[in-house]
């Protein structure tokens, strides 16, 4: 997950100096949302424990990666914002988000939840992703209406969403350090 952290940092840090300084930086928004999910799916599936995670990896991301790859060409070329992949790749997230809560909730480790690392990454990339799918596709509605004052203020929707999904991460990411300790009345 450090590693997604130091790819946003780097992804959208970029974008931000290059529309300071007046530059295009809409291509980085696709590169963006395309790595993205295969950070965040990699982890997810990884951590599940799953013995053939890989082949769902390749599945999910070679599907993405060829929707995405459509999008460009055919809708939203790199000139425009890919309203149409951010969406998709944000409606994969939440469902493998929740593929994993629905699996901790039948097993052991729900009795000391809080102390899983992925249950914070996991609930923050949730919140993230359910946001951004309505922000997203309101936002591309408010465009096509010529509503572009209405659409800009769902940003700050999204950036309150942003905000809560790394908290979230940096609490998952300090619970690494702290290992879970099942207690057991059985053992002296």
């Amino acid at each position: 997950m450090l590693i997604y952290f130091i790819f946003n940092i780097v992804a959208y840090a970029t974008s931000n100096i290059l529309l300071v300084k007046g530059i295009h930086n809409m291509p980085i928004y696709h590169i963006g949302s395309l790595g993205d999910l295969l950070l965040i799916s990699y982890y997810i599936l990884s951590k599940t424990g799953k013995q053939n995670w890989q082949r769902t990896f390749f599945i999910i991301n070679i599907a993405y990666t060829l929707f995405f790859i459509i999008n460009i060409i055919f809708w939203e070329n790199l000139s425009v914002f890919n309203s149409n992949s951010s969406v998709v790749a944000s409606l994969i997230t939440l469902c493998l988000c929740m593929y994993y809560l629905l699996n901790l909730s039948k097993s052991d480790e729900i009795l000391y939840f809080q102390r899983l690392p992925l249950f914070w990454i996991a609930s923050g990339l949730l919140i993230y992703s359910a946001v951004s799918m309505l922000v997203l596709m309101s936002y591309k509605y408010f465009v096509s209406m010529s509503m572009f004052k209405e659409g800009n203020h769902l940003w700050y929707v999204l950036d309150g969403a942003i905000i809560v999904k790394f908290a979230l991460i940096s609490i998952g990411l300090l619970c690494h350090r702290k290992r879970p300790v099942i207690h057991s009345p059985f053992l002296f």
